[in-house]
């Protein structure tokens, strides 16, 4: 036990004597005042009610009155950091492996002790090691420093940078009625007001979730300069790649497993859990009643606060810098740059394989590479066939059967061949020929066999 605690120790049980130290009393009445203390329950600093003998409480007053407050201390064990249920070679082996590696845990240590034949398989407890561990003020592992410098950051304007990231949210229950275990929120900030243009909970965080996320922050509050994000599968998936490269958007990614340099999203999460998700009740809460929850805080408490990084509240500093926003050009379809693509192989009879089907293309595509644009949350809508950029038209599933009665249509054939220009190998052939045949005139019947002709 540290000085401090000890000493904590010592006033507590100072209080509980009370008068048996202050008042002149007889024996008689010292007697009486330990019984009725006795009689007595006591909080102690660990908020647990105790309660004692008269006797202890008198030897509590003799300590006392013989060697003052430091004498109310508890006494250090004579054996201290020591484990008597350890052999001390084994004991001395576990401190040093911890001391060696401070990170290694205590199933790893006890399981090097029992293949190096030092302990029996089973009869090292884990707590008996968690206990010398403590002893020897060993039983923290260091956190692990950070191998860069990290310093306080923001962007200058409202639009240069938007942070985006997923954090798991509680169970739910989906619009189908299932419980699911976890949800995902997903959320996009910008940096510079600390202004959340989008954040919803869904019940997947794959690609298509997110890039949703950030097509309706997109739609409602412009497109972002620099979209910072980590190296999940959702962020380093091509179809964002794609839309980052035609919004113009500069897509950066943190470092491997480095979370603290997003902390502009982390602490958003964590302010979430703090003031939202500690007030959620326990059992699961249907998607869009969570939803509504989240929007709510976010409206009427998150966006109207001031914020202590900007001096202003999100809402008011995002809009005080709107001008400094980029807004889609209207002649760019938002929608279509968000659709997932594919390409695929037109086969001989006008088709491609999709989803395990097959589905029509016009004839004239034949044996050429085409790309299918689509959208991955909404199954209802259309396939688009493009080609070279441009869009087609729809594409829909084959129908065999009206393929039975449907007219054929003349494709249009290969193109003329470009006027000679230059002599072919075969035209220098005939040109000798006619030489020959020239210079031998009438000897030689143009009838006859060309192996006769010398």
């Amino acid at each position: 036990m540290d000085p401090n605690k000890r000493r904590e120790v010592a006033e507590w049980r100072l209080s509980i004597l009370g008068p048996l130290i202050s008042a002149r009393l007889d024996h008689g009445e010292i007697r009486e005042l330990l019984e009725e203390a006795a009689a007595r329950s006591y909080i102690y600093l660990d908020g647990q009610p105790r309660r004692f003998r008269w006797r202890t409480l008198e030897g509590w007053r003799y300590d006392y009155r013989a060697g003052g407050l430091s004498a109310l201390e508890p006494h250090t064990r004579a054996d201290a950091g020591t484990c008597r249920a350890i052999p001390e070679l084994v004991a001395r082996k576990l401190l040093a492996l911890r001391r060696e590696q401070p990170r290694r845990s205590i199933r790893t240590l006890i399981k090097a002790l029992e293949r190096a034949n030092d302990v029996l398989p089973g009869t090292l407890a884990p707590s008996t090691v968690r206990r010398l561990l403590v002893a020897h003020g060993l039983s923290k592992r260091p956190t692990q420093l950070p191998t860069r410098e990290r310093r306080a950051f923001t962007a200058e304007h409202p639009g240069d940078l938007t942070m985006g990231d997923s954090m798991h949210g509680p169970p739910v229950i989906g619009p189908d009625g299932v419980i699911y275990k976890k949800c995902y929120l997903l959320s996009q900030i910008d940096v510079a007001s600390r202004f959340v243009p989008h954040s919803e909970f869904y019940l997947s965080e794959d690609a298509a979730h997110h890039e949703e996320g950030l097509r309706r922050a997109i739609v409602a509050h412009g497109a972002p300069r620099t979209y910072y994000v980590d190296l999940g599968a959702a962020y380093v998936a091509a179809s964002l790649k794609q839309i980052c490269a035609e919004l113009a958007i500069f897509l950066l990614h943190a470092g491997p497993g480095d979370a603290a340099a997003k902390g502009v999203i982390e602490r958003f999460h964590k302010t979430w859990r703090a003031e939202v998700g500690a007030e959620l009740p326990s059992y699961p809460l249907p998607l869009a009643e969570l939803n509504r929850l989240h929007t709510a805080w976010m409206t009427c408490e998150y966006h109207r606060r001031v914020h202590a990084a900007t001096g202003q509240s999100p809402r008011d500093r995002f809009l005080a810098g709107a001008e400094h926003l980029r807004h889609v050009p209207q002649d760019i379809n938002i929608d279509e740059i968000f659709l997932h693509r594919e390409r695929r192989t037109v086969r001989a009879d006008g088709t491609i394989r999709w989803e395990g089907g097959f589905y029509e293309v016009p004839g004239e595509y034949v044996g050429e590479k085409v790309e299918l644009r689509f959208a991955p949350l909404r199954p209802d809508l259309p396939l688009l066939l493009y080609v070279d950029g441009v869009r087609v038209t729809e594409v829909f599933p084959l129908n065999r059967l009206a393929n039975h009665r449907r007219p054929r249509r003349e494709l249009p054939g290969p193109e003329p061949a470009p006027p000679r220009v230059l002599k072919g190998p075969l035209d220098y052939i005939d040109d000798e020929y006619q030489a020959l045949l020239r210079a031998f005139g009438d000897e030689i019947d143009s009838s006859s066999d060309p192996e006769d002709i010398p």
